[in-house]
C-alpha cells in the first residue's frame, strides 16, 4: 500500500535525504546533527545557540550537546558575546570551516539526487513550496504558543 499524504510523504523525503547525509558525512567523522550545524554556522557565523536551534530544528538541549561534541572535536568555539557575557556565540575554527566545505560538497551531492530528473522551473517550484510548507507549520507553532 503506498501512503500519499503530505505528512508521509515529507517524513519519507527527510529520512532518505537524512539517510544520504549522513552516509556521506560520516566518512569525515561527522555525527549526526553535526552536518546541518557546520552549514548553519558557516552561514552564519558568531551565532547563538538559540538561533541554531531554531534554523535546524533542533531543540537547545539538543544543540548543546552537539555543539558540546563539536568543540571536543575542534570544529567550533563558544566566545562570550560582546556586551552580554552570558550569550556565547558559536565560531568555526579552521578545522570547522575544512569540514563546512566537506559538508558543503556532500549537500550538493545529495540536492543531486533529489533534482535528479527534474527542469530548472520544477526545481524552483519545488524550493517554493517546501518553503510554504514550512512557514505553514512555523505559523500554526507561533498560533498554538498563543492559544
Amino acid at each position: 500500500m503506498e501512503v500519499d499524504t503530505i505528512h508521509h510523504q515529507l517524513l519519507v523525503a527527510f529520512g532518505r535525504s537524512n539517510h544520504a547525509m549522513i552516509s556521506r558525512t560520516r566518512e569525515f567523522g561527522l555525527m549526526p546533527g553535526q552536518p546541518k550545524v557546520l552549514e548553519y554556522v558557516a552561514e552564519h557565523e558568531g551565532c547563538l545557540q538559540r538561533d541554531i536551534a531554531r534554523a535546524c530544528a533542533m531543540d537547545r538541549a539538543t544543540v548543546t550537546g552537539v555543539l558540546g561534541r563539536m568543540e571536543e572535536a575542534g570544529l567550533v568555539e563558544r566566545r562570550p558575546k560582546a556586551g552580554d557575557r552570558r550569550a556565547l556565540e558559536v565560531h568555526l575554527t579552521d578545522s570547522g570551516w575544512a569540514e563546512a566545505e566537506h559538508v558543503a560538497c556532500c549537500g550538493a551531492e545529495v540536492d543531486a539526487v533529489a533534482h535528479r530528473g527534474m527542469t530548472a522551473e520544477e526545481r524552483e517550484e519545488l524550493s517554493r513550496l517546501l518553503a510554504r510548507v514550512i512557514e505553514n507549520f512555523e505559523e500554526a507553532e507561533r498560533e498554538s504558543v498563543h492559544e
